[in-house]
């Protein structure tokens, strides 16, 4: 039970590391502070014109986070090591005490693979196993999206409503099942994201603490991340060390002919 608990956390832990990718060096500020005025549609075609146009570009991101993870009753101490390729591929390898590697992930666009090291155990599924956790309208393309520090999909193309709040944002919608709430500061970056999935009992949301400089691009190095899925809870902070920005990655994903595929 508790070796699928972590594989569990491992599919939702990528699906939050992607989120932090790049967002605003601002202070964290709570959705709906301030006073709320709802747009009319022309100031809220300028609203989502600026958000796209802010939105930051890069091709490679690598990042080296300190996480402290509880997922139901059990508790983690475990460092990421993360690395992402826009279009292809997002790789993470945790290491756990004395640098230990427990376990290795990577997510393709139709993929998902984990390798849990302490179990000698693998898992190799289609990349629909992510919507075990969470809601069908995250595809590997909106994985991008919040990986890049980008608006999802959904926001852009849907009825997205906006609010004008103190000090920047606040953009709410709905898609099927989906209702999203996505919080951007005065210059038009992403500060916070919730998806929420009541029919499913999903929920996940992403709050921003502290950031840090790597070049051109800003990112959280402290914050905190809550997921609920049925009969399953996870909440984390996490703390990077490092970040870089297009440079050559290498993603090395080998599973031994000994370990044990999971089913």
């Amino acid at each position: 039970m508790r070796n699928n608990i972590l594989i569990k956390g491992a599919v939702v832990l990528v699906l939050f590391i992607t989120v932090l990718s790049c967002a605003p060096k601002k202070r964290l500020v709570t959705d709906g502070e301030g006073n709320e005025r709802r747009l009319s549609d022309t100031e809220r075609l300028d609203v989502m014109n600026s958000i796209i146009q802010n939105e930051p570009q890069f091709t490679t991101f690598s990042g080296r986070a300190k996480s402290r993870i509880v997922i139901n009753k059990d508790n983690y101490d475990v460092t990421a090591n993360v690395r992402m390729e826009r279009g292809k591929a997002i790789w993470i390898s945790v290491t756990a005490l004395m640098g230990i590697e427990a376990g290795r992930m990577l997510i393709t666009p139709d993929s998902v693979q984990i390798i849990n090291r302490l179990k000698a155990e693998y898992l190799k599924k289609p990349f629909s196993y992510i919507h075990h956790f969470t809601n069908k309208a995250l595809d590997f393309t909106n994985l991008q999206q919040l990986l890049a520090g980008h608006i999802i999909g959904q926001a852009v193309e849907g009825d997205t409503k906006v609010w004008a709040v103190d000090g920047g944002h606040i953009l709410r919608g709905q898609t099927n099942e989906l209702v999203y709430t996505i919080h951007v500061d005065a210059a038009y970056r992403m500060m916070s994201t919730l998806l929420d999935e009541a029919v499913h009992n999903q929920r996940l949301e992403v709050r921003y603490s502290a950031y840090q400089e790597s070049g051109r691009m800003t990112s959280p190095y402290q914050l905190t991340i809550s997921a609920v899925a049925d009969g399953f809870n996870l909440q984390a902070e996490m703390s990077y060390s490092r970040v870089t920005y297009d440079e050559a990655l290498a993603m090395p994903f080998s599973i031994p002919a000994r370990y044990k595929e999971i089913h």
